[in-house]
């Protein structure tokens, strides 16, 4: 477990990343002033609402039965009436008195939009574009045909999504500050931090780790047994056009980013994911850095949850799991557990 948990007082604020006590609650709160005038817009003109039945492909979200008439003046309520609510809480000055009922509500307040914008907005299309990426990324400059099609597949919808999960972190950051800030903890570190909370975190930390590690590999085996040729848990035929088209291919790399996952996984309950291993050049020995760990683990933790969500809603309407199918889908049923195993973790980090 990384022992800088231990140390005594907040480290030397340096940096943009280091202040950002200072900056997130009014990040936050400019956001959902951008966020709501824009859905105040969409709510005058009847048009340009990106989820819901307006959404094309909304199957897989948990968004997708809203129509619009109702979701647009709602999401503009709600982020006009956080961003009044932010500007109180990133006013606050330690020391200030604070009604009880009004801190209750400013935290409720910022946790269920936290949770919203993580968990219910993103679906599996956001969780699919952060897989296919270091593939995209590779391939796509030398490939003509790939550009394309990512350009055809990319649309608003996945553009609201990165958007919504922006905000959310930033207001998950301006909760947790007003929340530490008004009970006399450090804003930025949270001490003082032996509390049973926490001891209840750090306790959980390493069986959480493993199940978070364990997931995603059997995705990844799934996926590898059919590039081998087996048809494990999936119909034979569609098996057959799958390795003809090459497509499960696609499957196969998704699997192997995975696996790699599963060992970075790994490293927050490792000695090697505080110090950087000698094997590794020019860091050899050095600290890593919390961020490096904490930041993709928080994204893929929150992905992973919103996805499989999604894909638990589109698998009961649609009927998408069956015996002899049960490997396509299956396995990513267990990603909402994954995404909380996954976030446990990375919080004991």
């Amino acid at each position: 477990m990384n022992s800088t948990m231990t140390t005594v007082g907040p480290a030397p604020r340096t940096g943009v990343l280091r202040r950002w006590p200072e900056w997130a609650p009014w990040a936050a709160t400019l956001w959902a002033l951008g966020y709501g005038l824009t859905a105040l817009g969409w709510t005058l003109t009847g048009a340009g609402f990106p989820v819901g039945r307006a959404d094309p492909d909304r199957q897989l979200s948990l968004l997708g039965g809203v129509p619009a008439d109702v979701g647009a003046p709602l999401f503009a309520a709600v982020a006009l009436a956080a961003a009044g609510t932010g500007a109180v809480m990133a006013r606050y000055r330690p020391g200030a008195p604070v009604p009880r009922w009004w801190r209750r509500f400013a935290v409720g307040l910022g946790g269920t939009l936290t949770a919203v914008l993580l968990v219910v907005v993103p679906d599996t299309r956001i969780l699919a574009v952060a897989g296919y990426l270091p593939m995209i990324l590779f391939k796509a400059p030398f490939d003509a045909e790939m550009r394309a099609q990512v350009g055809d597949a990319l649309g608003v919808e996945h553009l609201h999504q990165v958007i919504a999960l922006a905000g959310g972190f930033l207001w998950a950051a301006a909760t947790v500050v007003y929340a530490r800030r008004t009970v006399g903890s450090c804003a930025r570190c949270g001490r003082p931090d032996r509390s049973a909370a926490v001891a209840t975190v750090l306790r959980w930390a390493r069986p959480a780790v493993y199940v978070a590690a364990a997931i995603p590999a059997l995705y990844a085996v799934t996926r590898w047994i059919w590039v081998a040729g087996f048809p494990l848990g999936i119909d034979a035929d569609l098996h057959a056009d799958g390795m003809a088209d090459g497509s499960l291919w696609a499957g196969a790399w998704l699997a192997s980013f995975a696996l790699v996952g599963t060992a970075l996984t790994l490293g927050l309950v490792q000695r090697w994911g505080e110090v950087f291993p000698r094997w590794i050049p020019v860091w050899r020995g050095r600290r890593v850095p919390v961020g490096l760990a904490v930041v993709p683990a928080s994204l893929v933790a929150v992905l992973v949850l919103s996805g499989g969500l999604g894909l638990i809603k589109g698998s009961l309407e649609e009927g998408m799991i069956t015996a002899d199918d049960w490997a396509a889908v299956g396995p990513a049923l267990l990603w909402p557990v994954w995404g909380v195993a996954l976030g446990w973790g990375t919080l004991a980090y």
